[in-house]
């Protein structure tokens, strides 16, 4: 079963995922990565984090290549891998 790593960005820094999950196919990439940005826009409920419009999950394959970045607004974006 292939590896997926689910890195996060706040538009200027990076956040690296170095353990990954093996998943079946993009479908299960899609509804993991659903549920990560669903987690952690519940743990930014920080007063000094209003927008979150910057903020998007990245997911690479092992080989590094993007497939799937989506906002936390819940829009999916281009993968720029």
């Amino acid at each position: 079963m292939p590896r997926f790593y689910f890195h996060f960005s706040d538009g200027k820094r990076r956040f690296s995922d170095s353990t990954g999950i093996e998943l079946s196919g993009m479908v299960a990439v899609r509804t993991q990565a659903s549920k990560q940005v669903r987690e952690l826009k519940a743990a930014m409920c920080h007063p000094g984090i209003q927008d979150l419009s910057g903020w998007s999950m990245i997911v690479v394959n092992a080989n590094g290549k993007s497939v799937l970045e989506i906002g936390f607004d819940s829009m999916p974006r281009a993968a720029n891998g």
